[in-house]
């Protein structure tokens, strides 16, 4: 081997590592951020239960006037956080109001799918245009309530190109044979770097006369969508 042959290896491997040392670390979890009044808690099924209690009591410290409904907010809390478990999700938000007419309820929930091959062929390696052409808009009907859709591209201010279905569906209740006609916006975001997962945000409410209200808020929600990189853990002491 002679010297020039040495130089060039050690300019290649010198180079290797600077393109390495630039490249981003890969993604290690996602982060949204929900309104203050939302509820946020672990929804495991061994400590659901106490967290939920934990964070209707601190509400209630906070909003004195809502004590009279504290059993029915650990109720519905419960009941979406199971529905929220049953399906698989990284991530549960909701909001939840008891008034004297009916509760205002709302969740958000995010899953991580990572599709097969036959997916990945069918979706263009998730790339939002593709997986918006997997997405089918509906008509809307003649009554206000009637299901409709509308499939749109968006861009996430800090995680890009998404596809997006949004409008009033009947969704099929985990575990059960009914379905409940709710608002549901689903957001479809790529992972970055050619890592073929797709972040999924569902944002659901049954309050079908606020539908577009709705919609709005569980649109600023998603805005602030991001993926989290290693090295941001690490910055903050928090890699185990």
């Amino acid at each position: 081997m002679t010297a020039a042959d040495v130089s060039a290896m050690t300019v290649s491997a010198m180079t290797a590592a600077a393109r390495a040392a630039s490249a981003p670390s890969p993604v290690r979890g996602v982060h949204i951020l929900v309104p203050g009044a939302w509820y946020e808690f672990d929804i495991h099924p061994a400590t659901r239960d106490a967290a939920i209690r934990d964070v209707v009591r601190a509400r209630v410290q906070d909003r004195p006037e809502l004590a009279e409904a504290r059993t029915s907010l650990v109720r519905i809390l419960g009941r979406v956080a199971e529905q929220a478990w049953q399906a698989g999700v990284v991530y549960f938000g909701a909001m939840a109001e008891v008034d004297e007419d009916s509760p205002l309820t709302a969740s958000l929930t995010i899953m991580v799918v990572e599709p097969d091959e036959d997916d990945q062929s069918r979706t263009g390696g998730g790339r939002p245009a593709s997986l918006m052409a997997a997405l089918k808009p509906v008509a809307r009907g003649s009554r206000p309530t009637d299901p409709w859709r509308r499939v749109r591209l968006v861009e996430l201010p800090q995680a890009g190109g998404a596809a997006r279905s949004e409008g009033i569906d009947d969704i099929e209740l985990p575990d059960d044979d009914r379905t409940a006609r709710m608002v549901l916006m689903q957001t479809f975001v790529p992972f970055p770097d050619g890592d073929p997962r797709v972040a999924v945000i569902s944002a659901t409410t049954s309050q079908l006369a606020l539908a577009e209200p709705m919609l709005e808020l569980f649109d600023g929600i998603t805005e602030t969508f991001r993926f989290v990189r290693f090295d941001e853990f690490a910055a903050a002491g928090e890699v185990r």
